[in-house]
């Protein structure tokens, strides 16, 4: 059996310098898992936009994510519109304090 030019074992230790270097130290990491990456008042903004798409809708039980994702940029003339990391962050945010719940096998939300 032949071994190729670059070899296994210096591709394994490239590989994990080259992870260190892309995701940094772990203080690096644990700092921007920290740092929020919304503002509270577009987060705030986004919790309004959820609890009227919830009321509008004849207090339905859940809404199709897709749904939340095409209107939440239509609901008013934003400067700053949401793009989908930011809408699943706020999601997130929202069911770490118990309001919603994101089925991601059926992608629907559910008011709590």
């Amino acid at each position: 059996m032949e071994t190729s030019e670059t070899g296994e074992a210096g591709d394994t230790g490239e590989t994990s310098e080259t992870l260190e270097q892309a995701t940094g130290s772990p203080e690096q990491v644990m700092e921007a898992q920290e740092q929020p990456g919304i503002t509270e008042e577009k987060f705030d903004s986004f919790k309004k936009f959820i609890h009227q798409i919830f009321s509008s809708s004849h207090n339905v039980e859940q809404v199709p994510l897709d749904r939340v994702l095409e209107e939440v940029n239509q609901a008013g003339s934003r400067p700053d519109p949401f793009d989908e990391e930011e809408v699943m962050e706020c999601i997130s945010r929202m069911q770490e304090e118990n309001q919603v719940y994101l089925d991601m096998a059926t992608r629907a939300l559910f008011l709590i």
